[in-house]
């Protein structure tokens, strides 16, 4: 959460003070005509009515006019955001296996020790693999420039959803699975077992919502015109829809990882090595080697 937060006001603030002016002015001055509709400035068919070379406003942004929502992903679409984001980026990748990790190592020993049926435990054997694979496909948006081609770019973060959907799935069935309860809340078993399958299903309706127009905009490169109406004046389905899912995903979990953080016993892990003898050592050196 941390690396991914951190990542979102970089962004945005390397953008707004670096990016914006760029795009604002345009091409170049002096750039040969055939050129003009190079990197950000190919907008000659645009639904704003830029020409080939103009500068733009964020607000007026590839995804704006794609998708009618600038979503997160602006902040890092342009350079040099876009460069300095992708050297950032491998401390949210690679805190994210980590994270993959550990939860495939607790659900290992959870299910050892008796605490999880093995039904859940084939899940995780198959779910994991996968989950790590979409992870680290994430860093594809910086590969696949979204002003280049917005379908390729949006598949990226399509497989980093699914990874996001499997990680609430497994992790709520293994809280409910595993009888938690949290008396410092006053939450017994039961209640957070009605709690976590309440927040599951709502958070799997929005979900699928939002991965149903990821998966259209990587089919079609734009989202069903019904999400670009206005749900409230100023407000779009599509801005609703991803306010809902970042709360479902980012918020929520982060108060309920802080809660388990709180509440449940820590996975302990523990380093060590084998003995190594040393040649004419006595017996009692040899045991007090480390």
């Amino acid at each position: 959460y941390f690396f991914f937060l951190s990542m979102v006001v970089l962004a945005t603030q390397i953008t707004s003070r670096v990016v914006a002016p760029i795009l604002a002015a345009g091409a170049p001055e002096g750039t040969p005509i055939e050129r003009l509709g190079c990197g950000p400035f190919n907008r000659g068919n645009s639904s704003f009515g830029f020409g080939y070379g103009d500068g733009f406003p964020m607000e007026q942004s590839h995804l704006e006019e794609a998708f009618g929502y600038p979503n997160t992903c602006t902040a890092w679409d342009y350079s040099p955001a876009r460069e300095i984001i992708a050297m950032y980026f491998p401390a949210l990748e690679y805190s994210m296996v980590i994270y993959l990790v550990f939860n495939f190592i607790t659900d290992m020993l959870s299910h050892q020790r008796g605490s999880l049926p093995d039904w859940y435990w084939n899940a995780s054997k198959v779910l994991f693999p996968l989950a790590i694979f979409l992870a680290i496909q994430f860093r594809m948006i910086f590969v696949c420039i979204a002003y280049e081609n917005i379908k390729t770019h949006t598949a990226a973060f399509l497989g980093f959803q699914f990874t996001i959907v499997i990680i609430a799935i497994m992790n709520t069935f293994y809280v409910i699975l595993t009888g938690q309860s949290y008396p410092e809340m006053n939450m017994s078993s039961k209640v957070v077992g009605l709690v976590s399958k309440v927040y599951l299903v709502l958070n799997m309706i929005i979900s699928a919502v939002k991965i149903w127009a990821t998966a259209y905009a990587v089919a079609t490169a734009t989202v069903p015109d019904l999400l670009k109406t206005d749900v409230f004046p100023g407000t779009k389905w599509v801005k609703l829809i991803d306010t809902f899912y970042m709360f479902f995903n980012v918020v929520l979990p982060l108060c309920i990882s802080y809660v388990r953080m709180k509440s449940e016993e820590p996975l302990v892990l523990e380093i060590t090595m084998p003995k190594h003898g040393y040649e004419g050592a006595s017996k009692e050196e040899q045991s007090r080697i480390i």
